[in-house]
């Protein structure tokens, strides 16, 4: 799996160096895989809210378990979406943005990956850091990847909590550019994921 490379030919789409060819959406895996994650990150924050906080027998309460059920799809989609993204033909966003547009898209591409990686590896270790198991809906249960530290459960707990608050800021970030490039520059930023 090369990223580095599917971020190389992003980046040669943003700035129009693949006009010949090049498909003018991306590829269907990538959108389904797209408009998924964004469910299932929604679905992740409103969960959260109604959430509440593990019972005295370590079994999360509903909402929870659906949260965690979120994040866990979030994981899974982030594996398949990269290998997809990395063999797919990145459509040529037309008309060429500049490059100080290209550089500013790369860098919240790569902060939205890092993002779906870390905030569900961070939840699981919070729960299984406070000794409890990740359960999900209908009495499933992974099995914990670490032992329980309450100081570092605490630490985790506010590094996950943190993070998700500035997620909340990188996804508006992305939204904001994607109506900006669709309702003001009109280029086919936004079409190519539709």
């Amino acid at each position: 799996m090369n990223i580095s490379g599917a971020l190389k030919r992003q980046d040669a789409a943003t700035h129009g160096d693949l006009k010949s060819k090049a498909p003018g959406r991306y590829p269907a895996t990538v959108r389904v895989v797209h408009w998924l994650t964004v469910l299932a990150v929604a679905a992740a924050y409103a969960l959260v809210q109604f959430g509440g906080e593990h019972a005295q027998t370590g079994v999360a309460p509903a909402p929870l378990q659906w949260h965690f059920l979120a994040g866990l799809v979030v994981l899974v989609l982030l594996a398949v979406r990269l290998p997809a993204l990395a063999m797919a033909r990145i459509p040529p966003i037309q008309p060429t943005p500049g490059r100080l547009t290209g550089s500013v898209a790369r860098v919240t591409h790569l902060a939205l990956y890092a993002f779906l990686l870390a905030q569900p590896v961070l939840g699981i270790l919070q729960v299984n850091l406070a000794g409890d198991a990740v359960t999900l809906p209908g009495g499933w249960s992974l099995p914990a990847l670490v032992h329980a530290d309450h100081a570092w459960h605490e630490r985790i707990g506010e590094l996950h909590e943190e993070l998700g608050e500035i997620f909340y800021w990188v996804i508006g970030l992305h939204v904001a550019a994607a109506l900006w490039h669709h309702l003001v520059v009109r280029d086919n930023t936004l079409r190519r994921m539709l």
